[in-house]
């Protein structure tokens, strides 16, 4: 079979959970001999090479007209700035109109060249947070298949927020044209299909890791707990701050490592004065040195408002680490609570300390919950599982 996946963030350069979850399957799919050609509408300033092979996967970057390094610089305040000027003025929204038939043109002669049978791509699409209007995905020239991974609207609607009409209009769409859809869990599956008010069945096809990620030799560190991921609300990441006050007033030698991009000087301010020294920002480092924290932190902690189906829980779990997970959305469809981990409101920041004390204080009972949900990921998560798993969804399509 030969697999077109569509992706805006596949590594290397900035990506998220979509990037990551792409590659592995991407991978997997060469891995078993398919044809796996990865393409995506990259936008202004992501860098990175225009054409290469991924460990058998032949990846194609498209490039908008607007195109500058300058935009590469996202950390820089000014460049955030003229981000959201150029946003309101409609200046990006005018370069992704005239750029989305030249992209069609761009996936129609990938589509020729590689005699690609099926399509994929996410309900997100990353040019639609730069639109002014309704500006749709090209229909395509063979079946597409669309995997809610955690659409714009589903964010939003799950913080309580609403995005532009014309946003949900256009993932509206790109279900519509889909010739089957699938989810990464339950959860996202009934929620998305309620907001944007799609009525076939969805397929659930779980988000799979490499389980063989577990550095060797890693001592665990007592007392450390890590958090992995963005620096934002939606990660809950300011619920565990102020949960931490609580930690370090019982275990004042407890330490909290995190690591992910974001205001950490906003984050800071929450914390107490006798709590600012046990708190380390580490920002963004390369997944192997990343697995390796994983591994010798004692617990990991992730109290998200909403998730479709994340990646750094799993990571956690496959690394050997007791983690702490958000029990709303899809949280209960990876962890028993009790059994391969424990689940926590994320908005209550006395259970959140609590949690983490109870496993600090506990080392036989977190290793425990360490050890099993090691082997719930070997044994329903792996990657390989779940490359089987789509390909029999493909075929069910291209039949």
């Amino acid at each position: 079979m030969n697999i077109l996946y569509l992706c805006d963030e596949y590594p290397p350069g900035r990506h998220g959970g979509i990037g990551t979850a792409v590659q592995l399957m991407a991978r997997g799919m060469a891995a078993k001999g398919h044809r796996v050609v990865v393409a995506g509408f990259y936008h202004w300033g992501y860098g990175g090479h225009d054409h290469f092979d991924d460990n058998g996967v032949k990846v194609y970057r498209f490039r908008l007209r607007l195109n500058s390094k300058i935009f590469s610089q996202q950390d820089m305040l000014h460049i955030r700035a003229v981000n959201r000027v150029f946003t309101r003025m409609g200046v990006f929204h005018i370069d992704i109109k005239r750029s989305i038939s030249r992209y069609r043109l761009f996936l129609e002669n990938i589509i020729r060249d590689h005699k690609i049978d099926l399509v994929e791509m996410p309900d997100y699409n990353d040019y639609m947070r730069f639109c002014n209007s309704f500006v749709p995905f090209p229909e395509l020239s063979v079946p597409v298949v669309v995997k809610m991974h955690g659409c714009m609207t589903y964010i939003a609607r799950e913080n309580g927020a609403n995005v532009p009409f014309y946003v949900s209009d256009m993932e509206r769409a790109i279900l519509s044209q889909a010739a089957r859809v699938s989810s990464v869990s339950k959860y996202n599956a009934g929620k998305t299909s309620g907001y944007l008010e799609y009525g076939k069945p969805v397929k659930i096809l779980y988000n799979g890791i490499d389980s063989n990620i577990k550095p060797d030799h890693v001592e665990k560190v007592a007392n450390r707990v890590i958090f992995t991921g963005t620096l934002t609300e939606n990660k809950g990441i300011y619920n565990l701050i102020s949960a931490w006050n609580l930690v370090n007033e019982k275990l004042p030698d407890a330490e909290l490592w995190i690591y992910g991009k974001g205001p950490e000087k906003k984050i800071a301010k929450l914390l107490t004065g006798i709590a600012r020294g046990s708190v380390f920002f580490n920002g963004h480092i390369p997944r192997q040195s990343l697995f390796e924290q994983l591994a010798k932190a004692s617990v990991a902690i992730f109290p998200s408002i909403a998730e479709s189906f994340a990646m750094a829980p799993m990571e956690a779990m496959a690394c050997g680490t007791a983690v702490i997970y958000t029990e709303r959305a899809s949280g209960p469809e990876l962890i028993t609570n009790g059994t391969d981990g424990l689940l926590v409101n994320p908005q209550d920041a006395t259970e959140i300390a609590a949690k983490i004390i109870l496993l600090l204080n506990d080392v036989g009972y977190t290793a425990r919950l360490a050890s099993n949900g090691y082997q719930r990921i070997r044994s329903f998560f792996d990657i390989e599982k779940v490359v089987e798993e789509a390909i029999l969804f493909y075929l069910s399509v291209v039949k």
